[in-house]
């Protein structure tokens, strides 16, 4: 059973994105949603295969749309795991332009009754940041309200006595082996197990 008192009926999205820096303005390569209803149980598969996962292009971004990159970020994904790279940072076939990507999301969530009233879930607050700003840029509804956005880390912190953001995760058959750090759809559902199972 979870420490982590989340409401039974509370239904949820976890949210992330993979950025080329640490600013709102940063491009973002790539992002992640999953909608998770704590009453159902979901299990780890469960939750990868209900996410959507979107890679942008981020050329576009640098040249239309003047978002920023950093250069230690830059750095920091070269020495990533290569398969995380060929995720989100390397150009893709399937990258589409941020107004494609955002409506894609949108659609995403306007399947889920109330979509905009759940609770939205980022670690950090660099992904409400950024995907916040990039849908300014292009004149988009933003995803979701600025005051339903909460913080996985501090939740985990808080109810587990992590000091990380990170804790055990009690479901069976769970193997932490099976997440694949840095991609946005195993971020996202780490996040999700953690907050509904964590230890």
């Amino acid at each position: 059973m979870s420490n982590i008192e989340i409401d039974s009926k509370m239904r949820n999205y976890c949210v992330d994105v993979e950025t080329l820096g640490v600013e709102s303005t940063t491009v973002i390569l790539s992002a992640a949603i999953v909608y998770f209803d704590v009453e159902k149980n979901p299990s780890y598969q469960d939750l990868l295969d209900n996410a959507l996962f979107v890679k942008f292009d981020s050329k576009d971004q640098v040249k239309r749309l003047a978002r920023t990159v950093d250069i230690e970020t830059l750095e920091w994904w070269q020495n990533q795991h290569e398969y995380a790279k060929s995720v989100s940072l390397e150009p893709s076939v399937n990258d589409v332009k941020a107004e494609v990507g955002i409506e894609m999301l949108h659609n995403y969530m306007n399947k889920i009754p109330n979509a905009r009233g759940l609770t939205m879930w980022t670690r950090g607050s660099l992904d409400q940041m950024a995907i916040d700003s990039l849908c300014k840029k292009v004149d988009m509804q933003l995803l979701t309200g600025y005051n339903v956005y909460r913080d996985v880390r501090t939740a985990v912190d808080c109810f587990t006595g992590s000091k990380n953001g990170y804790c055990n995760v009690d479901y069976p058959g769970f193997e932490r082996a099976a997440v694949i750090k840095h991609h946005p759809v195993h971020d996202c559902a780490l996040d999700a197990m953690m907050l509904m199972y964590g230890k």
